[in-house]
């Protein structure tokens, strides 16, 4: 009875085991998937925002700031540029081409696009 038993229960762990390994390739493949298509998202969204415009000012790729910030940094810095109150300002820069990383103290989100541009991607 007792190897019956053994018998069984190694039966089942290598089903377990079996399971988890067609199932972990499987949910990182997923999440993979998912986070990409998040930031795509979010990468689209940010593109069409003064925010995204002023990272392309100052030639910050918006695919590059989306992998390599925080989410949460990300949203602060949209919720900075949303309640901003230089937008003409910086609408009037932005469209001159007279936008450096060393001149913007109008903006909202001075100090994180001033490390921004001086980190490698």
């Amino acid at each position: 009875m007792s190897v019956f038993i053994t018998l069984l229960a190694s039966i089942l762990l290598l089903l377990l085991l079996a399971v988890f390994i067609i199932w972990l390739p499987a949910a990182i493949i997923f999440n993979v998937r998912a986070g990409t298509a998040y930031r795509e998202k979010l990468a689209g969204k940010i593109e069409k925002m003064r925010l995204g415009k002023m990272l392309a000012a100052l030639g910050v790729d918006i695919n590059a700031y989306i992998s390599n910030e925080r989410g949460v940094d990300i949203h602060d810095h949209v919720a900075r540029c949303n309640q901003c109150s230089n937008t003409r300002e910086c609408d009037e820069r932005i469209a001159q081409g007279d936008v450096a990383a060393d001149d913007i103290a109008f903006c909202n989100n001075e100090q994180s696009l001033q490390k921004l541009t001086r980190s490698p991607d």
